[in-house]
Order: C-alpha cells, then structure tokens, then sequence
C-alpha cells in the first residue's frame, strides 16, 4: 500500500487483490498510517484495486467507525463498484466511481447553455461540457443536485456520470429530441401564448414539488453569504435588501435558482429542466425574481441583451413575460401589479449588491 500526504488529505493507495491471504498486514499498515495522521481527511484510491472481498470491507468499516467521520474511496472500477455496491457499502462509504475518458471530437454541438455547451454522443446520449472556469467539484454538484431533483419528481433530463473529455469535465445525459425554450418562441411566434400558458403551469408544478430533509440547499443561503462577504451590514441598502430576504417566508419547495429561457427544455407536449447547479429549496419568489430579470429588467440597462441570449427582441421578452405570469398569478389583476412592483424593487436592490460585491471582490484580487 503506498500512502500520500498533501494538503491535509492521506491518500491511501489499495492494489491487486484484497482477501483473507493479506487483509491481516493491510489492515496494520492502515493503522500504522492513520496513527501519524490523526487529524487529516482519509481517502482511499482504488484505481489499481481489481478486487476486494468480505474480510477487506471490514477493514473499511473499521478505519469508518474509527474516524467517526465520512470516509471517501475514490477511482472505483465497474468490477469493485459491483462489489460495494451490493454489499450496500456504496450506502456506508462515499464512493467516487473512476471517471471515463469521452472523446467529443466530430460529435454535433446541440445548443449552448448557461455555463458549457451540449453535445450529441449518440442516438441515446447526450454531454454537457463545461467551461473552464467551472471546477470539477462544482461539476459534481450539478450532477448530484440533478438527481436529487428527478427523485424528488422534477421533470428534469436523467443525468448519467461525470466524466472527462479533450474540452473538459462533462455530464452525461440522457438525448431527447427537444429545444429550449428561446428556441421555440423565436421560430414559432405564433405559439408564444400556448407556451407562456404550459411554461406557466409547469413552474407552478415545480414551485408544488416538496423537497425533503437537506438534500438541497436552502436558496437564502445564497444571499446571506452575499451579505457576510460584503460585512457592511448597516449600510442602508444591504440592510434594506437583507430585510426583504428576511422577510420572505421559507418554504421546501423546489426552486431552479436561475431559471431563464435556455435553462428550459420543450419536446412534444412536456417542458424538462437544464442546468441544475442553482437548484435549492425555498420561495418561488426567487425564481420569480430571475425570470423578471431575465425578460424584463436587464434589458433596460444592457440594450440587446433578449436578442443576444435567447434570439429575439426585448418586445417579445416582454410579451412572453407579460402572458405568463398573468397564468401563473390566475389572471389576478391587482396581486399582478403589486407583485410585479415587487420584483423591480428587489432587481434594483441585488443589482447594487451585486455590484458591490464585485467591486469588493476585485480589491481583494488587486492586492
């Protein structure tokens, strides 16, 4: 076993085959090991691991029970990960099967997306490549956050592993024939109220669907961190914009947390969601607030910005915005308006945060 220290992180290299002929001196050297590095995380690699039996998970759960803390295994082969994962050890221990390698090159781009493009694999597959300012652990997030929202009932592409190619790390999904949103409205005006009135009625059923326990994040959270990296907390407008969070009522419905027209896929008689990284439970207020962003607001200090997005004028934003939130809030006149106040409030005042944030962001980078 070949044992590697760096960063606060031992990595434990398991070889060949583990079984009742030398899981006694693995199981020392272990030890010897995790003796000298108390206060480290513990990661197991098994990229050269071909096979491990009973009496060698059992070392496992010893190092676990000892650590009294989650241990990672990594580099996982099929043929392992079979073994782990019947033994139900996939369930006790953070297992990180080994990423396969995907060539992208000939393969037809399909669309872009918020943070990477998609290509076409095969008849069956398609991959999200991600830009290159986007790290693997966010990656996995995304990937995880995906699940966990089609468990939950959120129509969402099914998302297969992470995986690298020649462009960078990728998620794999499954290919439908479909096209966002923009798409559709772009080259079929003439259905822009038919899909408001289905788009209205699908965030309906996102904003019903409930998430349980903590598997995703709370989306306030994403704004009170805002407000502690800024540490100004008396200042009128953080304070203004921290009450308006505060005063939102939680909730543990689904949000996307950067729901835009891109970021929704349309086939057939079905609307399927992309980009899943944002993905949070919370008020629908918060998608909300990003789709009037979105269609209405950013506009308005960055003329172009519908047409360079999503293909069409800030006009038919508008409209598109206009006919769905009048299905989405019932045709209620008078909860409309107000609500629609709301949300240039509330776009006004993150704006500036967020500007602010930035300013503060590249004083820390200068110095």
């Amino acid at each position: 076993m070949v044992a590697n220290l760096v960063n606060g992180v031992l990595t434990l290299e398991l070889e060949g085959r583990i079984d009742s002929n030398n899981v006694a001196q693995l199981e020392n050297e272990i030890i010897s090991e995790l003796a000298m590095a108390e206060n480290f995380d513990i990661v197991f690699d098994a990229l050269h691991l071909t096979y491990i039996s009973s009496a060698g998970l059992r070392v496992l759960l010893k190092v676990k029970k000892k650590l009294k803390k989650p241990v990672k295994i990594i580099n996982v082969t099929d043929e392992v990960f079979d073994i782990l994962d019947v033994t139900g050890f996939t369930e006790i221990l953070d297992v990180e099967r080994i990423m396969r390698v995907i060539s992208i090159r000939g393969c037809k781009k399909i669309s872009s997306a918020l943070n990477g493009e998609i290509f076409q694999l095969s008849e069956d597959e398609m991959i999200k490549v991600y830009g290159s300012d986007v790290t693997l652990e966010e990656i996995k997030k995304e990937r995880s956050y995906a699940q966990t929202a089609l468990v939950a009932g959120i129509p969402t592409l099914i998302p297969y592993d992470v995986v690298k190619t020649e462009n960078g790390y990728g998620i794999v999904f499954e290919k439908a024939e479909m096209k966002s949103l923009a798409y559709a409205i772009a080259h079929e005006p003439q259905k822009m109220q038919e899909l408001a009135d289905r788009f209205a009625e699908f965030m309906k059923e996102l904003h019903t669907t409930e998430i349980m326990g903590n598997k995703l994040p709370d989306i306030k959270d994403r704004y009170r961190e805002w407000i502690e990296k800024l540490g100004d907390k008396d200042d009128s407008q953080t304070a203004m914009f921290s009450n308006i969070i505060a005063s939102i009522p939680d909730s543990n419905m689904y949000v996307h947390g950067d729901i835009n027209l891109n970021s929704v896929m349309v086939r057939d008689d079905e609307m399927l969601l992309l980009d899943m990284a944002g993905s949070a439970h919370g008020n629908s207020l918060f998608d909300l607030q990003g789709l009037f962003a979105s269609l209405v607001a950013i506009e308005r200090s960055d003329e172009g910005y519908c047409r360079r997005n999503y293909g069409v004028s800030s006009q038919i934003c508008i409209a598109f915005w206009n006919a769905f939130f009048k299905k989405y809030m019932n045709n209620k006149e008078q909860e409309i308006n107000s609500m629609n106040e709301l949300l240039a409030k509330y776009y006004v005042l993150k704006q500036r945060i967020l500007l602010k944030l930035e300013s503060k962001n590249n004083v820390f980078a200068e110095n």
